[in-house]
């Protein structure tokens, strides 16, 4: 009896290295059928996942948070220079601080309730925001709709402050004027694209949606460009002192607007 035991446990030993022997040769003929993965090729870049919406998301909100305590503390001098621009910003700054919250809270809902249900783990796939589709996972039509307009606002208002910024680098009225007849208009259409997505029509989303690319990056791109005009040739001594940090504030101003700029134009 013993013995018998003893030569099923030596079987027994024998096989395993001889199954995983079959296991393993058995995914190396799975694996070499394809070059790589063929699902993966379905599978949206890591730009667009959810990671990475989290940190974009979470960057820019404390960049505007640290613009807003900015704007707070230096109120009494910015309200005497520049009232205007100062209202513009701050209402600029807290819509677009909303947005961001609101953003950041409906990601976080959905991460939580993905972990809640099988597998039990975060979706690869970024959050789809506003989702524009109907039924129990998109939104009701009340709702895209103020999502959208709150969208269209916090456009509106950014480059409406932009576009006052620039005529206060350029105060005669003749550039203030032309200004405004050359970049309003596309504010304007930047803006009022972004409550397109409201209607079913694919054809015309997508239409909608190249038309305020085009109208946001043009944008951008003549702000960056008008900000060196007048940084480096119009007024470089004004523009470059260091007393009271005004050379890190050009600095730091330009380098966010080639970054703002090259975005624009990749996606």
């Amino acid at each position: 009896m013993a013995s018998a035991l003893i030569e099923l446990l030596l079987l027994c030993a024998l096989a395993l290295p001889a199954s995983a022997q079959d296991d393993s040769r058995l995914e190396n003929i799975t694996a070499s059928g394809y070059d790589t993965d063929p699902i993966l090729h379905y599978r949206p870049n890591f730009g667009r996942s959810l990671p990475t919406q989290i940190l974009i998301t979470g960057v820019v909100l404390t960049l505007v948070a640290v613009l807003l305590i900015h704007l707070l503390f230096t109120a009494q001098y910015h309200w005497k220079l520049a009232q205007a621009n100062y209202i513009l910003q701050m209402s600029a700054v807290l819509t677009l601080l909303t947005s961001l919250i609101a953003s950041l809270k409906i990601i976080l809902d959905h991460a939580v309730k993905a972990s809640q249900q099988w597998p039990f783990m975060l979706d690869y796939i970024g959050v789809d925001l506003p989702p524009l589709m109907y039924g129990d996972d998109g939104w009701s039509t009340g709702g895209l709709v103020g999502w959208l307009f709150m969208n269209a606002t916090t456009s509106a208002l950014i480059q409406i402050t932009h576009i006052q910024f620039l005529t206060l680098m350029y105060p005669s009225r003749l550039e203030a004027r032309l200004i405004f007849a050359l970049l309003g208009p596309l504010a304007i259409v930047a803006a009022v694209m972004q409550m397109i997505p409201v209607s079913s029509s694919d054809n015309l989303v997508s239409i909608a949606y190249a038309v305020r690319n085009v109208c946001n990056a043009t944008l951008s791109f003549l702000f960056t460009t008008s900000l060196f005009l007048w940084g480096i040739l119009i007024n470089r001594k004004q523009a470059w002192r260091t007393d009271g940090g005004t050379a890190a504030f050009g600095t730091a101003a330009l380098t966010l607007a080639v970054i703002s700029t090259a975005l624009t134009l990749i996606y």
